[in-house]
């Protein structure tokens, strides 16, 4: 069977001498491990293809289950992403993510989006590195189910539009201020950093990142997006302490 499909290429791996095995994150077969025959030889028509971050038109073979490459057309490479140690740690833990939350064997069009814009805003700098990080974070449980509810209080009800919130991430519900009990941990999250929470989640896809914050709000934002994100997943990834060590360097 011949499957004609994009797909990016989140991970790679060398095979033998001259091939690699590629994870690929692909429209309509979710996450699936294609064998990349040759590509590792500079002669290879396909040898841009089977880089880490590629996306490309790719026509696989499939039998038994298993898929191989026979032919591919380039569309982005993502290479510049590959220059700068900190946008490359980040591009990495984002691939890690998408692939944790794609089930095999299913449509993945909306998170294979969502990863191409975040790469696109890593190499073109659209965005500070922490806001395209959040951002990811959350857009991808929102895009798998996991929305987090910050516009009224889970506790009283009541509206929280421009006002401080009490976010847990944990269950992703928010209170006020008002419902604040001695022993929460909940984070305290500016009205602005509410706001951009809302836009993340329900703003098209190409917007999901278009807003700005501060510093501070940034920090915020980050704190609550990454333990939302780790709860909803149930794991750690290590592309996430390879990124923070990596944001350490001066």
């Amino acid at each position: 069977m011949r499957h004609k499909i994009k797909g990016i290429v989140v991970r790679e791996q060398p095979k033998g001498e001259t091939s690699k095995l590629l994870t690929v994150l692909a429209t309509g077969l979710g996450v699936i491990t294609v064998n990349a025959k040759g590509v590792r030889k500079i002669s290879s028509p396909y040898l841009k293809s089977a880089q880490q971050f590629a996306f490309s038109d790719m026509l696989l073979y499939e039998k038994n289950g298993f898929y191989t490459l026979t032919e591919a057309a380039l569309i982005a490479d993502f290479y510049s992403i590959r220059e700068d140690i900190k946008n490359y740690s980040l591009a990495c833990y984002l691939c890690e993510a998408a692939t944790c939350f794609t089930v095999p064997g299913e449509e993945a069009g909306s998170i294979l989006r969502l990863l191409l814009n975040s790469l696109y805003a890593i190499e073109k700098g659209i965005s500070p590195r922490a806001v395209i990080k959040a951002g990811f974070e959350l857009r991808l449980c929102a895009e798998c189910g996991y929305m987090p509810e910050t516009d009224s209080c889970v506790n009283c009800g009541d509206p929280l539009e421009g006002k401080p919130i009490l976010f847990d991430a944990l269950h992703g519900v928010a209170s006020c201020r008002s419902c604040q009990t001695a022993d929460s941990v909940n984070m305290l999250l500016s009205p602005s950093v509410g706001k951009a929470i809302a836009h993340i989640t329900e703003s098209e896809l190409s917007r999901f990142i278009s807003f700005r914050i501060g510093e501070d709000e940034q920090l915020q934002l980050g704190k609550a997006a990454e333990r939302f994100m780790l709860a909803c997943a149930e794991r750690g990834f290590k592309t996430l302490s390879f990124y923070k060590h990596c944001e350490e360097l001066p």
